[in-house]
């Protein structure tokens, strides 16, 4: 078997950033799919990693994952990574565990050694996208919860996005998971998405007063 195309797509899904495909087709008539991560205004050069990388793909075995990989890294990006570069290479090696998933009849999952666990808890994220008032995080929060989960995960802090913030914005931070806290009782677990920006001075600072919720 070997590897005919590999093609990117870009797909809005009404609701902010894209999300990136990874079709990779095979002489067999096999094909595999994967998801390229993506952030925002990345999407571009992503989308012309996917089809530059994948010249170096075509013509190959998708069984061969790891040397494909590896190729990728050291001839093509010559050891340099970025995450325009990871985000485009996962999404074809996902693709490539697709096809070898489909030819051995088999979920990647026990391909890979095995599942670990046959139910697992999930969060639920993206619920408070462009969300301000402490109240209204509040009612989104108890909604969410009366879907069934028992798990949810914010940026409480306002925008815009700094390393150093001012002590307002942990004021606001506050505000929010007490109203939240407040809505959804003291069973649902709440889990900060800081995205590691904070300055230690600040995330020290944030985590003593948010302790309480």
């Amino acid at each position: 078997m070997r590897i005919t195309a590999v093609t990117p797509f870009s797909v809005h899904p009404g609701w902010r950033k894209n999300w990136i495909f990874v079709k990779v087709e095979t002489d067999e008539g096999l094909t595999g799919w994967g998801e390229a991560y993506s952030q925002y205004d990345r999407d571009r050069p992503i989308l012309a990693l996917v089809e530059e990388i994948g010249r170096y793909v075509v013509g190959r075995d998708p069984f061969q994952i790891k040397h494909i990989t590896q190729m990728a890294y050291q001839d093509f990006a010559i050891r340099r990574g970025s995450l325009e570069f990871y985000s485009a290479l996962s999404g074809i090696e996902q693709a490539l565990w697709d096809i070898v998933g489909r030819a051995c009849g088999q979920p990647v999952y026990n391909l890979l050694g095995g599942p670990c666990r046959d139910r697992i808890r999930v969060y639920v994220n993206g619920w408070s996208y462009q969300m301000s008032a402490p109240d209204d995080y509040a009612r989104a929060a108890a909604a969410v919860v009366e879907q069934g989960f028992t798990a949810l995960k914010l940026d409480p802090l306002p925008r815009p996005w700094r390393t150093f913030i001012p002590k307002e914005h942990e004021r606001e931070a506050v505000k929010v998971l007490a109203a939240i806290r407040k809505a959804v009782g003291p069973e649902v677990d709440i889990l900060l998405d800081i995205h590691r920006r904070l300055a230690p001075m600040h995330a020290i600072s944030l985590a003593r007063r948010l302790e309480e919720f």
